[in-house]
């Protein structure tokens, strides 16, 4: 053996010790056991955060459900406080903190009291004529004015004041009443039935049913002047006869119209003008008497209630096939009573109301989705008195006894039901039921519209046309790139698509909304046009490249004979362009909007779905891409190489056989696509006019459940109806997008198994 030659190494030398060998296998026995707690943990943790997730939608969702929840909270006698066995309690009411209440006899008594025990707080009386006694009495829905006609054909006007104030730190009243006006109606025919309009000092209008069941109507006018008082003209009218005796009255407030109810189930509309009442209607509202007419708040809807128990809700509305030609319709039927309705209380607040029957029966409804919020069975007989607190968080009743009831309620969303979130309703002022969408308004008397199928609609609208845009040019792509261009290029490209899908959307939705769509607004017909010159054009280009490449003197390579598409592309778009004007003067009429009113009944919005479609479209085609390029390069080479072999051209092999194989993986990325689409916020923000319409129309606006959040969750106190709603919102668009991928994980999931089995 040579000097320079290696000696030899033993086995043992070579072999590491076995106490080595057991120590690497038990760290790579605790380092693979770790790593699968982690990975475990970490899917484990997913879970449980998707499902708090889906916990906190559905706690905050819950109680939009929940009808109104009514407990008593006093109940007291009103006979202590000095009201003889022959006198009527007429009138009824409590202050907004529902501390001290209020109650005016027929006698003239007028009663505060603590509403805890019925303790009295301060009694006074009418100044009445000798034997005068009140016979109707007419009580403001929003205000504490009140109006009482007396036996003696008088109507005093006033109001009564808690005059609530602070003392050492506690809440203090100083009630009184205030007559502000007394008015001579009719001293031989006294009144039934009571209703006031306007202010005494003003214009003001009474109108009454006296006990003999005419119709009475004062008016009274005041021109007003800029030099000294104004003119004053008093009118009294009485109504023509009405065949059937009148049984309930209501006036508008500002004193324009009135409506009259009749035994036999008629409801009469009366206008008030200068020249007195004239009859502007008349409606079959019943078979049965009307019992109960009242206006809800912004006396909009009439509720009618009859002596059957029936209660409807009625408004006006123009008739779809007569224009500027309002109708008084029955638009809502509300749940109805075993026997007569004999009292009614709007809300102050909302479209709430209390109804009462015969039977002690009461019912707490909300009009616009016909919920019935409410029933209660706690007196023998019909309450004589029923009121809603100022605030819509009580109720006062006086039963035949004369006892007063106190219930609190908690009524939190009445505006909430399936019917209002999915289902059309009519609202008022509608011609017909609808989906509609308006959270808010500048009125207090203002009906919230909460229907989430226009924000689903416009959900579904705008990934349709992101997609109709992304999906061809997306798949397009990945079909040249990973079949036909130059292998060079693919790394560059794919890199370059890859970082456009990095882009943050709030920067393509300010391009998009603010840059490109006021300028495809100007140049529309051009970009219309270019749907069709420009794949004219490129088959042109493709056909006589086919039939003349041999002449050519330079022949290219495969994969960049496209690169001759390019030019055609961008001379075709430029030519369009500048004959913007032409194209929009022989195909449009010179005015490419007016054409689309015209011609196809279509209103042109500067930001559209069209605009949406090219920018989300630009969002999504990098993530379609990607995915689709992935799959079509994992396609096994031997399925191209046997397809080529047979003769097939490279066309016909990517079109019949990769493309196929690649199908799932491709489903797969559109769904991907597709989910991304649907969540999509600050794209279909900023580039949308984000106006909640149900229309297919390209050139219109809509608003998505995801935009509708990021728009109305600054405007909803927290805990309230619309806050709960949106909670609904991101609901619907979880279970959206959790289904789409869950659908694209399956056909992964598929297509990895069928490229096992290869």
């Amino acid at each position: 053996m040579s000097a320079d030659r290696p000696s030899p190494v033993s086995v043992s030398e070579q072999t590491p010790p076995a106490r080595f060998r057991s120590r690497i296998s038990r760290s790579r026995r605790w380092t693979d056991r770790l790593a699968a707690i982690s990975i475990r943990a970490g899917g484990l943790f997913v879970i449980v955060a998707i499902l708090g997730i889906l916990s906190l939608f559905l706690v905050e969702i819950a109680p939009l459900w929940q009808g109104a929840d009514v407990e008593l909270k006093s109940r007291f006698s009103l006979v202590p406080m000095g009201i003889a066995e022959t006198e009527r309690v007429l009138l009824l009411d409590v202050e907004e903190y529902r501390q001290i209440g209020f109650a005016l006899t027929d006698s003239g008594k007028t009663l505060f009291f603590n509403m805890e025990d019925g303790a009295p707080v301060k009694n006074g009386r009418l100044e009445l004529q000798p034997e005068e006694r009140l016979t109707a009495v007419w009580q403001s829905v929003l205000s504490t004015r009140f109006a009482v006609a007396t036996s003696r054909g008088r109507v005093l006007y006033g109001e009564f004041d808690f005059r609530p104030h602070f003392m050492d730190e506690q809440r203090q009243f100083a009630p009184e009443v205030r007559i502000s006006s007394v008015m001579e109606l009719d001293a031989d025919r006294p009144l039934s039935h009571l209703a006031v309009a306007g202010d005494p000092e003003e214009s003001f209008v009474i109108a009454g049913i006296t006990q003999s069941g005419r119709v009475l109507v004062y008016q009274r006018q005041v021109e007003e002047s800029l030099f000294g008082p104004g003119e004053v003209t008093e009118n009294r009218y009485e109504i023509d006869y009405l065949g059937p005796a009148p049984t309930a009255l209501v006036l508008e407030s500002g004193g324009q119209a009135f409506f009259l109810g009749t035994e036999n189930g008629q409801l009469y509309k009366y206008t008030l003008s200068e020249d007195g009442p004239a009859r502007d209607g008349q409606y079959s509202a019943s078979d049965t008497s009307i019992t109960v007419l009242g206006f809800l708040i912004g006396e909009r809807s009439l509720v009618v209630g009859d002596s059957a128990g029936r209660i409807t809700v009625w408004f006006e509305s123009f008739d779809e096939g007569q224009a500027n030609v309002r109708t008084l319709k029955p638009v809502h039927r509300m749940q109805g009573h075993p026997s007569a309705v004999v009292r009614f209380t709007p809300s102050q607040r909302n479209r709430t109301f209390i109804t009462t029957s015969l039977d002690g029966l009461w019912h707490m409804q909300y009009s616009t989705n016909e919920r019935l919020l409410y029933t209660g069975h706690h007196f023998d007989a019909a309450p004589t008195l029923v009121r809603f607190a100022p605030k819509g968080d009580g109720a006062l009743f006086l039963d035949q006894q004369r006892r007063l009831w106190h219930f609190d309620i908690n009524n939190p969303h009445p505006e909430a039901s399936l019917k209002a979130f999915f289902g059309k309703i009519w609202y008022e002022g509608y011609s017909k039921p609808d989906y509609v969408w308006q959270s808010s308004s500048g009125s207090d008397d203002f009906e919230p519209k909460l229907s989430l199928v226009p924000l689903i609609f416009g959900t579904l609208k705008g990934t349709f046309y992101a997609l109709l845009f992304a999906f061809p040019i997306a798949i397009l792509a990945a079909v040249y790139v990973s079949q036909f261009l130059y292998p060079r290029w693919k790394s560059p490209i794919k890199s370059v698509m890859e970082i456009m899908a990095a882009l943050p959307s709030v920067i393509i939705g300010f391009i998009g909304g603010l840059w490109l769509a006021p300028r495809v607004q100007d140049v529309a017909p051009a970009i219309f046009t270019m749907f069709i010159v420009i794949p004219a054009g490129v088959i042109l280009v493709s056909w006589l490249y086919s039939r003349f490449s041999g002449a050519l003197p330079v022949q290219l390579e495969n994969g960049f004979k496209a690169v001759l598409i390019i030019p055609v592309v961008l001379v075709l778009g430029w030519l369009c362009l500048q004959w913007n004007g032409a194209i929009e003067q022989v195909l449009f009429a010179g005015d490419f909007r007016q054409w689309l009113v015209d011609a196809l009944n279509l209103h042109y919005d500067q930001r559209n779905a069209f605009v949406v479609g090219l920018v989300m479209g630009f969002a999504v085609i990098p993530l379609i891409f990607t995915i689709s390029e992935d799959a079509l390069s994992n396609v096994p080479s031997s399925l191209s190489a046997a397809s080529l072999a047979l003769g097939a051209t490279r066309w016909q092999t990517a079109l019949f056989i990769v493309v196929p194989a690649a199908t799932p993986g491709i489903f797969s990325a559109t769904m991907i696509g597709l989910g991304r689409a649907i969540g999509e916020t600050m794209i279909v923000l900023m580039a949308t006019g984000n106006t909640p319409v149900m229309d297919w129309n390209i050139f219109n606006g809509f608003r998505t459940l995801s935009a509708n959040i990021a728009v109305e969750i600054p405007e909803a106190p927290q805990g309230g109806t619309l806050y709960r709603t949106l909670f609904l919102s991101a609901l619907l668009l979880f279970m959206m997008t959790f289904l789409v991928n869950t659908v694209a994980e399956l056909v992964r999931m598929r297509m990895r198994k069928k490229y096992e089995n290869l």
